[in-house]
């Protein structure tokens, strides 16, 4: 396994003069934060110095005060600083999120964002944190996005807020949010991306064994999540088949057995728990596995059939056919983990046939 930096990477941004910078990033914490949160964008920031043998970012944690904050998973996590001993500016600021979104808004904390985001060249929120800003005034006329099950009420609480639901992070000017809890490594990529450049932040994502760019918005966690998995067990057992047997016979007659149903009545049932025909489902799930392997694989594509290695999805054109595979938005916009897209050199008659 390659070690972190053994990859050819291009050199960092230097700053003015030709130094390169230390850059500080704060990540604020208080007690009910999400571990994860933390200490997943904070490890993307920490791979950084480890690549390139230097301090890179001088990653600190900033809290009201120096008590251990309990995350609720065996450990507590001792912050680095204080908010009344961080020295101002930083570089970038962030606010980690919480299982409930009131839980970083004491006055004390408020207060001190609203002096420290504006001096920072960059500041941002992991998933809930975005309701920490909201509560500092810092959100007014802003795009943001935060964990899908809490939009609604991010919008409903900050209406001069744009939030936008599906997005995994969005940047509006010097103000970055990310979706929910992993999604705060996307967003640290991408700040990576900005100060390093393109192969740094791939390379931290092959270290981390992580998509470099996920494709879509937070809608795609489902192909298996929108919505999640049907409430009948029948259903979902069969959701959680199709799944684990992508290269299997995954035709309505094999899936009807699954469930133990004639196959008009699952059918039926199927399409009204699951929002989709059975085939859409079918679809929708090996498209999703498809994805994967281009972003993460190097996996031949075969463009006489437009097939990606049968052998990791089941014959049939990868049973993913026609415009599915095209069209499909999943797909536009997918980098394989060598930069290239291999579907946009496809003509359009490189269709995969129908099974």
């Amino acid at each position: 396994m390659r070690r972190p930096g053994e990859a050819d990477v291009a050199k960092a941004t230097p700053a003015p003069g030709g130094r390169q910078a230390t850059r500080c990033v704060a990540m604020v914490v208080y007690h009910g934060i999400i571990p994860l949160d933390v200490v997943g964008p904070l490890q993307v920031f920490g791979l950084i110095n480890l690549m390139q043998g230097r301090t890179s970012y001088d990653v600190k944690t900033v809290a009201e005060d120096r008590t251990p904050i309990e995350t609720g998973m065996g450990f507590a996590l001792v912050p680095s600083n204080t908010i009344a001993d961080l020295e101002l500016p930083v570089d970038t600021l962030l606010v980690a999120g919480a299982d409930s979104p009131t839980a970083g808004s004491s006055p004390a904390l408020l207060a001190w964002l609203r002096q420290a985001a504006p001096q920072a060249r960059r500041f941002g929120s992991i998933c809930t944190g975005t309701f920490t800003l909201g509560a500092a005034g810092l959100l007014e006329g802003k795009r943001v996005t935060t964990h899908w099950g809490y939009a609604e009420r991010l919008a409903q609480r900050f209406p001069g807020a744009s939030v936008e639901p599906d997005s995994i992070y969005i940047r509006d000017g010097n103000l970055y949010s990310s979706a929910g809890i992993t999604a705060g490594i996307d967003l640290a990529l991408a700040l990576v991306e900005e100060d390093f450049g393109r192969d740094y932040a791939l390379e931290v994502a092959r270290h981390l064994v992580l998509y470099f760019k996920r494709s879509g918005g937070q809608s795609q966690f489902s192909t298996l999540l929108r919505g999640a998995f049907s409430e009948t067990p029948a259903i979902a057992r069969v959701q959680q088949w199709c799944v684990d047997n992508l290269a299997g016979d995954l035709s309505v007659a094999a899936m009807a057995d699954q469930a133990a149903m004639s196959e008009r009545n699952f059918a039926r049932l199927f399409r009204e728990q699951a929002g989709r025909t059975p085939a859409d489902y079918v679809a929708a799930v090996r498209l999703d596995a498809a994805r994967r392997l281009l972003e993460e694989t190097q996996l031949p594509v075969d463009t006489d059939r437009c097939t990606l290695w049968a052998g990791k999805l089941g014959g049939a054109a990868a049973a993913v056919h026609g415009p599915a595979w095209r069209d499909a938005a999943a797909l536009s916009d997918t980098v394989c983990v060598d930069g290239t897209n291999p579907l946009t050199a496809l003509p359009p008659r490189h269709y995969c046939p129908r099974p």
